[in-house]
């Protein structure tokens, strides 16, 4: 007599049971940190433009209605990548960059409502989630000339670190 060798099939059900559950535990953790780190990527973009705004309406006596007086080189739409670069490129693209007036009440709650060309005295810069790549939990996320910072989804927990 020779001894059995391989798996039973009630081991190998075990087996494909205790990855089945693992997964299930992993996976939306893994999404939550990838959209969280995808949201920061956002909002140091945001950050970076607004600061280039700053020293353009230093430079020029009011701010920019457009990316490219701000160095950016593009040819049509902006897209921000995973890396934080923005360009024209929608490959890897996470969010559509925009820049549009600030609201006459200053608020800031609904980014993804803002509209409208951006003045020489007030403007918001405006990241919409690009394509498939959707952030469930915030949104479009903008922040405006007066320092106020929203999100489509609530911006209490989504501009915190």
């Amino acid at each position: 007599m020779r001894p059995a060798r391989g798996f039973s099939l009630t081991e190998l059900l075990i087996a494909i049971a205790v990855l089945g559950i693992l997964t299930a535990i992993a996976l939306p953790s893994y999404r939550s940190y990838v959209e969280r780190t995808h949201r920061t990527v956002a909002k140091t973009a945001l950050s970076e433009i607004a600061s280039r705004q700053e020293s353009y309406a230093t430079d020029h006596k009011g701010y920019a209605s457009a990316l490219t007086a701000l160095g950016y080189n593009l040819s049509g739409s902006a897209y921000l990548n995973s890396q934080g670069a923005v360009s024209s490129s929608t490959g890897d693209a996470l969010y559509t960059l925009s820049l549009v007036a600030l609201p006459s009440s200053g608020g800031l709650g609904n980014c993804a409502a803002l509209s409208g060309s951006p003045s020489a005295r007030a403007y918001a810069i405006r990241a919409v989630p690009y394509s498939n790549r959707i952030d469930q939990t915030c949104g479009t996320l903008c922040i405006g000339s007066n320092g106020d910072r929203g999100a489509s989804g609530g911006a209490d927990s989504c501009w915190q670190r």
